[in-house]
């Protein structure tokens, strides 16, 4: 920051509320629930703190690119850095080798600024699943205000060059209004793109931005009237707290709520001697030193709840108060003696900067990634989880030639069953089909059939299009032509996800109809394979914690999967009550029973993830149906 302007403890003490609301949303209280607007309070901190530099800066005809982006280096890298490194050493102990691996992948994303990106692309939910037995989840939030620190510099530098204050002021409360619009629209729409990514965040920055530029034009205020500006300011950040929770729609106008609230929060104090009566409490000593371990607080206190979660214990009171102690110690240590030291007392150069700090950064973040990606984990420390094995158990590696969108064929590699001169039939589908591989190929050597194992990723029936709007996607031309190979086969077996299937009127689920349909109007037998129900992710992780002895508080009982009805709807469902000469084989028939169904047999998991299966899982599966059921392909013969 800038000489010119004046510390603000105040500033400070809204820090130390931010992660303490982000805190206590993590511990998963349930009177505060929306305490995930703790990051939105923070943003628009940033965007006023970096932007007031700036300008001051660029009014003075100073300002240095250089200058600026060594300052951010030294107060986010070193901090970050070493607090990776140290999590990285229980990661490497706790951890099960997939999330090992992607801990991994997490890390090497964070030191890039690119963190949000890996969790929006790999469909994480920042609200379910297993998203809090990832130690880095958090740091998503860096990666969007980093992104901003590039690209905003450069526009309000092309601002100042162009334009006088008042036009300036003009584009920023544009800027902000359009990302506002567009933070409503993606978070209606796309919800994840707009939890994640810096378009729907961008006018939260700008909020802040704009006050900046516009802060020396603000009229000094009466005590009375900030006083009641601070109380409405603290009122729309802690309203929000306790009445959003995980299901409402945000950002949007959810988000903007506490955004203005910050604002209000920050011209309020704007006057030392008028300052609000919240700004005055903001800046009592124990807040601001909170605020000032604000940044550590943020990064270790994730971590260490995750970890407490990872091993299956529940955050209790006595827990939670263990854990919110240590994440103020650690704090406290690494604002002391890295934070402090590399903001103030290394001040290198910037060639120096990159050399001692940036470069040394990339290279042992990489160098962590590169070890457990390349070792996949370390999975041989946990015997237990063999069934875990991914190169050596994952159907989509195992079979990778056969599972393949721009192939028809490879009949030597992919085939099923019993190898004769002539292919009885052949599997195609989604991935589902390719979990599937193993199960028919047990079926198949019983009933001695020769299969051909023809599976891809996309709609199972291979009209490959928008289940929404019907419209053509990707591989539309290689998905007929799997049809058609298809139906040179006598007998057609089907796997898919069949559950997505729920909505008679969506584009897909006609399509899908109208293929079987097709199909037995040509004669041909066709066979539709019925998944597992799903298991969440948490209750999988569970799952391994009980077969490896770790998760000695968990009961197996209670992780039985509900057997549920699936929706009217459900295309299966449809299926066998319109076209009764297909052959359903379901899976769940020997897995359910009464009210719950198992996700093991002979104490091996048969999931590797929530809806799909590993390969042995599914040989001991297609065993069990044959003694229990017996073999639904020996019709065929």
């Amino acid at each position: 920051m800038s000489k010119s302007i004046s510390y603000r403890p105040d500033i400070d003490g809204l820090r130390a509320i931010s992660v303490l609301v982000v805190i206590l949303f993590h511990a998963d209280l349930l009177w505060i629930q929306g305490g995930f607007i703790g990051v939105d309070v923070f943003f628009v901190i940033s965007g006023y703190l970096i932007t007031r530099s700036i300008d001051k800066e660029m009014l003075s005809n100073v300002f240095s690119f250089k200058a600026f982006y060594l300052r951010r280096i030294r107060r986010i890298i070193p901090v970050l850095v070493f607090v990776m490194l140290v999590v990285s050493i229980p990661a490497c102990f706790l951890l099960f080798a997939n999330d090992l691996e992607a801990y991994g992948r997490t890390a090497l994303h964070t030191i890039l600024s690119t963190n949000n990106f890996y969790l929006w692309i790999s469909g994480s939910n920042y609200f379910v699943g297993n998203t809090e037995l990832m130690p880095l989840l958090h740091t998503w939030s860096l990666s969007v205000e980093e992104q901003f620190y590039f690209v905003w510099p450069p526009m309000l530098l092309l601002l100042h060059r162009f334009l006088n204050l008042k036009n300036r002021l003009f584009f920023i409360v544009l800027f902000t209004l359009l990302g506002l619009a567009l933070s409503v629209f993606l978070a209606s729409n796309f919800p994840k793109v707009a939890y994640f990514l810096l378009p729907a965040r961008f006018f939260e920055l700008t909020l802040g931005a704009g006050l900046a530029l516009f802060w020396d034009k603000i009229p000094e205020l009466s005590k009375i009237k900030n006083n009641l500006i601070s109380i409405v300011g603290v009122l729309l950040i802690l309203l929000p707290v306790v009445l959003l929770n995980g299901t409402s729609t945000f950002p949007g106008f959810n988000a903007f709520y506490p955004c203005l609230g910050a604002v209000l929060l920050i011209l309020s104090g704007k006057n030392s001697h008028t300052k609000g009566i919240v700004n005055r409490l903001l800046a009592l000593k124990p807040l601001v030193f909170l605020g000032l371990l604000s940044y550590s607080m943020y990064l270790w206190h994730w971590p260490i709840f995750s970890f407490i979660k990872y091993v299956g214990l529940e955050l209790s009171l006595n827990k939670l108060l263990f854990a919110l102690a240590l994440t103020v110690v650690l704090s406290y240590f690494s604002w002391r003696y890295v934070e402090k030291p590399f903001r103030y007392r290394f001040k290198y150069n910037f060639s120096k900067t990159l050399l001692v700090i940036l470069l040394p950064s990339l290279l042992i973040i990489g160098a962590l990634y590169g070890v457990l990606d390349g070792k996949d984990g370390f999975p041989k420390r946990h015997p237990d989880l063999i069934e875990f094995d991914k190169k050596n158990n994952y159907p989509n590696k195992l079979r990778r030639n056969c599972y393949d969108v721009f192939k028809v064929g490879n009949c030597n590699q992919c085939a099923l069953g019993v190898k004769k001169d002539t292919l009885d039939g052949v599997l195609i589908g989604d991935s589902f089909a390719n979990h599937s591989a193993a199960f028919i190929d047990v079926l198949a050597k019983d009933s001695g059939l020769f299969f051909h194992d023809s599976a891809a990723g996309g709609y199972p029936l291979l009209y490959d299009v928008d289940d929404q709007t019907g419209a053509p996607t990707r591989d539309t031309a290689y998905g007929d032509k799997r049809l058609a190979y298809a139906k040179k086969f006598k007998t057609i077996i089907v796997a898919s996800n069949w559950e997505r299937f729920i909505d008679k009127e969506s584009e897909n689920y006609k399509l899908v109809m109208a293929t079987i349909k097709e199909l037995l109007e040509l004669g041909k037998n066709v066979i539709i394979v019925d998944p597992l129900r799903t298991v969440s992710q948490m209750n999988l992780h569970k799952m391994k914690l009980l077969k490896t002895n770790t998760g000695s508080s968990l009961v197996k009982q209670e992780l039985l999967i509900p057997f549920n009805k699936r929706a009217d709807a459900y295309i299966v469902y449809h299926i066998s009550r319109e076209y009764p000469q297909v052959k359903i084989i379901n899976l769940n028939d020997v897995m359910c029973y009464d009210t719950t169904c198992n996700y093991e047999i002979n104490n091996s998991i048969v999931y590797r993830n929530g809806n799909h299966l590993n390969t042995s899982g599914a040989i001991l599966l297609a065993k069990k149906y044959i003694q229990e059921k017996g073999n639904p392909l020996l019709f065929l013969k």
